[in-house]
């Protein structure tokens, strides 16, 4: 029995809870046949404590691996809310963005999509699409994506050609090493196309030395996510949570470093906010929205 309870409490402090809560339940089995023992109540409730608090766990750990979507109605009412500007397109495309943002990725997913379907700022919801597919995780869906893209006429060459150097940046930072295919020819037709596309340079990742809050003095490089404009979003895991603590909304961003898949530029920023995530694969984790300032001079670096 003892080394039963010894081999429990390792598992347990590996995180092995099943293994852990199975080598307790043999302890209570042998405790039950054995009348020695049966008259010992606290090793039994001991015992009984230890499997209760396992099976605490364990269907914390289940509910959390369930993460449900939000309802349809509040998925709706999230993307009317975040829809600001008074041009149609991109009200659309903000509202799809709001939705990522929320950690609804496969409602956005279908959102950029018909985006991209109706020729509605397609390039913009083209990187989208990819981003959703990274968002949770799957690299080889995004690459699938944009081979697919490839052979239609949704994008034009010009358009895939931007999107390649995009991913194939994105897919880098990420420490993934991959070919993908070349984008070779000319459109033999213009594609369908709604609106302008005009805005703001795509931003992949930043980096920026923090003034205040906890991580004072560090420098940090993060990834992001999706973009609007020129406001990007920045998921950080929920374990950082002392770096989330540093960028309290309003405060300012002094000499931030964008990098995009064809330059580098610094400039400064706003905190807009930080949400925590409830729902979806990234639940527990945080939403950084920075605004970059479109007043300040952007300097090629």
């Amino acid at each position: 029995m003892k080394s039963l309870v010894k081999e429990a409490e390792l598992y347990r402090t590996q995180g092995l809870l099943e293994e852990s809560k199975e080598r307790y339940l043999e302890v209570l089995q042998l405790i039950e046949k054995n009348q020695r023992f049966q008259s010992n109540k606290k090793a039994i409730n001991v015992i009984k404590d230890r499997i209760v608090g396992l099976e605490r766990d364990l269907a914390e750990i289940d509910q959390e691996t369930e993460a449900p979507e939000l309802s349809g109605k509040v998925q709706d009412l999230i993307k009317n809310l975040f829809s600001f500007s008074q041009n149609k397109d991109a009200a659309e495309m903000e509202g799809a963005v709001a939705l990522a943002r929320f950690g609804q990725y496969e409602r956005a997913l279908a959102e950029f999509n018909s985006l991209l379907d109706k020729g509605t700022l397609p390039l913009i919801a083209a990187k989208n699409v990819l981003r959703c597919h990274l968002a949770l995780s799957s690299t080889d869906a995004a690459i699938d994506q944009f081979r697919k893209w490839l052979s239609g006429e949704l994008l034009s060459k010009k358009q895939l050609r931007d999107i390649r150097s995009f991913l194939e940046y994105v897919l880098k930072r990420k420490g993934i090493q991959t070919k993908l295919p070349e984008v070779v020819g000319e459109s033999s037709q213009k594609p369908k196309e709604v609106g302008s596309e005009g805005g703001f340079l795509d931003v992949c990742s930043v980096k920026m030395r923090l003034e205040s809050g906890p991580c004072k003095g560090s420098t940090k490089e993060l990834d992001v996510t999706f973009q609007s404009g020129n406001v990007i979003s920045l998921i950080v895991s929920a374990k950082d949570k002392d770096l989330i603590d540093s960028f309290m909304p309003g405060i300012r961003l002094r000499g931030v470093h964008f990098f995009s898949s064809i330059c580098v530029f610094r400039a400064n920023g706003i905190v807009s906010e930080w949400t925590s995530i409830k729902t979806g694969p990234r639940r527990g984790d945080y939403v950084l929205s920075i605004t970059i300032d479109r007043s300040d001079k952007l300097d090629i670096l």
